[in-house]
């Protein structure tokens, strides 16, 4: 049997152009790899499916961003570890916040805190929503997945400098309306 799509630069060509069968070409061919390698750093398998799936949602939601120079299997790793390490940050602050509730008597201040911080959360987070695509794009490739400016030049095919200069608009435009609505004083 022929098979279809030869290469990584092919499949990536072809899931720029919406192709799902390319899509489940690169799932079957990575998936169980970043499964275990994801397993080896949560040793749980719930959480671990839950991030590889994150990863293949990631990449089919910016896959007409990707750059077919660029190594597909580094471009997957990469993802893959910036999610476990969002996860193990976001655990280890989660384990802070109950040993801090259950250590202290001041539970009234910490949930008002904690009630603040997750509303600034999602005032960020729909903000973001009102950035041009391409800011979207950028700035989500920096904060959420974690890619230095010089990663996502090359994954976009942008120079860095204009990498920069879409995260510091994204960034004045976020706090901008952060501040006309007084939920930061900078």
């Amino acid at each position: 049997m022929r098979r279809l799509f030869d290469s990584d630069v092919t499949l990536v060509r072809q899931l720029q152009k919406n192709n799902k069968q390319a899509f489940e070409l690169i799932f079957n061919k990575y998936q169980k790899r970043l499964y275990y390698f994801t397993l080896g750093y949560l040793h749980s398998q719930a959480e671990t499916e839950e991030i590889i799936q994150n990863v293949f949602l990631s990449l089919w939601e910016n896959r007409d961003m990707l750059n077919e120079a660029y190594s597909l299997q580094n471009f997957l790793y990469k993802v893959t570890v910036n999610h476990i390490y969002n996860h193990l940050k976001h655990e280890l602050v989660r384990k802070k916040y109950a040993d801090q509730i259950s250590g202290q008597n001041h539970e009234d201040n910490n949930s008002e805190e904690s009630i603040l911080m997750n509303d600034l959360q999602h005032a960020i987070d729909s903000l973001v929503e009102e950035l041009p695509l391409q800011q979207q794009v950028i700035y989500k490739l920096s904060r959420h997945d974690g890619l230095t400016h010089a990663e996502i030049a090359h994954n976009l095919g942008l120079s860095i400098r204009s990498v920069e200069n879409q995260i510091y608009r994204a960034l004045k435009f976020i706090r901008g309306k952060l501040r006309q609505e007084s939920l930061i004083n900078e």
